[in-house]
């Protein structure tokens, strides 16, 4: 199968994302509660976004999708890898209960 671009998506920053077949592909294989409305509004209106600490060419994109009183949230997160200034590509995307570490760049509402 040939890769191709299925999408573009405009985020905070002026950061022009990229949304490649073969990296949907890879983050809906692992993980089945990904698909392409998800990432888009994740990408398009984040609730955080925070540059990894291991890579600081990647950041990763939240949104909440349930928030529990007494209970951990459960966050959507995108994964992007910053190319060059205002250019960016999905790396993967998945559920998770934890925010990982790393300079927070943006928190909706702050």
């Amino acid at each position: 199968m040939r890769d191709s671009l299925i999408g573009t998506v405009h985020s905070i920053g002026s950061l022009e994302i990229e949304i490649w077949s073969s990296d949907f592909a890879h983050a809906v294989s692992g993980h089945p509660e990904v698909d392409f409305a998800k990432v888009k509004a994740t990408l398009e209106d984040p609730e955080r976004v925070i540059r990894s600490k291991t890579s600081t060419n990647v950041c990763l994109f939240y949104s909440i999708e349930v928030r529990k009183e007494n209970q951990d949230s459960i966050f959507f997160c995108v994964v992007v890898a910053v190319i060059k200034s205002g250019l960016g590509r999905l790396v993967t995307a998945y559920e998770t209960d934890f925010l990982k570490a790393g300079k927070e760049l943006f928190i909706k509402g702050i």
